[in-house]
This record gives structure tokens, C-alpha cells and sequence, in this order.
């Protein structure tokens, strides 16, 4: 068993409220894009069979803040607030994955500025 197994169950969650929120704001989505790249520190993995504690999961879980905040170009207390806001509202998890709407949402918008960028139409991709 690995940590992504581990919490399928909290990454696969209908959570819109917190996907709503992350689209709404510009700081948590960049703070989000940057969270699989934030050096951590996990625990063990807990035996088969047994659930993981989320929250007992988040305190045991060692993160480089002021990394997280270089990577994402913010300041140290929009990463803390950030941070508080993500965690509560289950859009990030401690092993540097989203929440699969939040994932959904960060592509969606990612594609959607590159194609404007490079001035294309959705359907110039299918030519």
C-alpha cells in the first residue's frame, strides 16, 4: 500500500465547496499548483486494513512552508493562510496530492491560458 492508496478515499470525495472556493481565488490556486512539489515529511504508512486519521495524518506530516512559498512565489503568511484554508476545506492532502476536482480544475485552467497564449480555439486541436 502506498500514501495515494491510503487516501483515495479523501481525494475522491464529492467536495464542490472546496472546489468552488479554489476557483474563486487566485493565491490557493497557485498554492495548490505548487503543493506536489513541497518538500515533506511523511509518517510511516499505517498497517493493511487500518483507516487513516486524517487529521492525526496532517500533524504528524513535517512541511517545508518557506519552501512551498518560494516555489509559489507568494509571501510566508499568504502560504500559512493559504495553507489553513486548503487543508480545511480537503483540497490539498499530505502527500502532495488535490483533491481530484481541485486536479481537474488547475488542468482545466492551465489548458484554457495556454491556448490563449498561443492564440488556439478548442477546436484548432482537432485539425
Amino acid at each position: 500500500m502506498s500514501w495515494n492508496d491510503a487516501l483515495l478515499l479523501y481525494r475522491a470525495n464529492e467536495n464542490f465547496q472546496g472546489a468552488a472556493l479554489l476557483a474563486q481565488d487566485s493565491l490557493l490556486k497557485r498554492l495548490a499548483a505548487s503543493w506536489g512539489q513541497v518538500p515533506r515529511k511523511l509518517p510511516p504508512l499505517p498497517p493493511p486494513g487500518q483507516e487513516v486519521d486524517l487529521e492525526d495524518l496532517w500533524k504528524k506530516t513535517k512541511i517545508d512552508f518557506k519552501g512551498w512559498g518560494q516555489l509559489s512565489g507568494v509571501s510566508d503568511v499568504e502560504v500559512m493562510t493559504g495553507f489553513r484554508i486548503l487543508r480545511g476545506n480537503g483540497i490539498i492532502l499530505p502527500d502532495g496530492s488535490l483533491h481530484h476536482l481541485a486536479e481537474q480544475l488547475l488542468k482545466k485552467e492551465a489548458a484554457g491560458r495556454l491556448m490563449g497564449e498561443f492564440g488556439l480555439k478548442p477546436g484548432d486541436l482537432k485539425k
